[in-house]
């Protein structure tokens, strides 16, 4: 063949597993303090009383929460795993789910692809973890995009998008902030991905963050103590 005649193959994608056991991410300062997650920040003090009385309602039922809570948050789960993969340029290796958890979460993936085609973004960063040195935590932002602005996105695996939910991504916000400064955020939005059905997909934006950032650093001053409180309870 002439030279330039040879067609070029794309070379091929990375095909990657879910990972079930993952380790849990630590956050530590550049000094080597440990800091919370902004997840565990954003529920303190709140009211567990939705998960309660969900709990109490599948009893009543004789369903077991435990086992109905697995078997619910493999859709959404794997949901995220497929946009996570293909934002990365991966390919999601699916063999490990039935076909009824692969048909409901690739619709709404499909939604997904929808939804983000529609808004012409560009992928800036994923999974980006980030520690403040100002206000001592930490936190892993599932997206930072891009279109006009940096705009940062963050899924939820749930049926509603709760109170702590908004706290977490005011969190988030600030670390991207106090890191890049000169690209902050200027949108954010909250995609709740359904546990169960198909098509569940939901994407919330928000404007002003200040309330819930002030009740963010009122929640890591009372995280902070509770950590000092005596080990013994006296």
């Amino acid at each position: 063949q002439g030279e330039g005649s040879a067609m070029s193959t794309p070379p091929a994608r990375p095909k990657v597993k879910f990972q079930k056991d993952r380790a849990h991410v630590t956050y530590k300062t550049k000094a080597g303090k440990r800091v919370p997650g902004a997840s565990t920040v954003a529920k303190i003090g709140d009211d567990p009383s939705a998960l309660l009385y969900w709990a109490w309602d599948l009893g009543k039922q004789g369903i077991d929460y435990k086992k109905a809570r697995e078997g619910a948050a493999d859709i959404g789960t794997l949901t995220h795993f497929m946009i996570q993969c293909h934002l990365r340029g991966e390919d999601a290796d699916l063999s490990e789910f039935s076909s009824e958890q692969q048909d409901k979460a690739g619709n709404a993936f499909i939604k997904f692809l929808e939804f983000w085609q529609a808004q012409k973004f560009s992928t800036v960063d994923t999974e980006k973890q980030l520690v403040s040195e100002v206000h001592g935590f930490g936190g892993t932002l599932d997206l930072v995009a891009k279109d006009d602005g940096y705009v940062l996105l963050d899924w939820k695996t749930s049926n509603a998008i709760y109170r702590p939910h908004l706290i977490q991504l005011a969190g988030y916000e600030q670390l991207w902030n106090e890191h890049y400064a000169f690209n902050p955020i200027e949108r954010r939005a909250i995609i709740r991905i359904g546990k169960a059905e198909s098509n569940d997909l939901e994407v919330r934006w928000l404007s002003d963050m200040t309330p819930y950032w002030e009740a963010f650093k009122c929640q890591l001053a009372l995280y902070r103590a509770f950590q000092k409180l005596p080990k013994n309870g006296d």
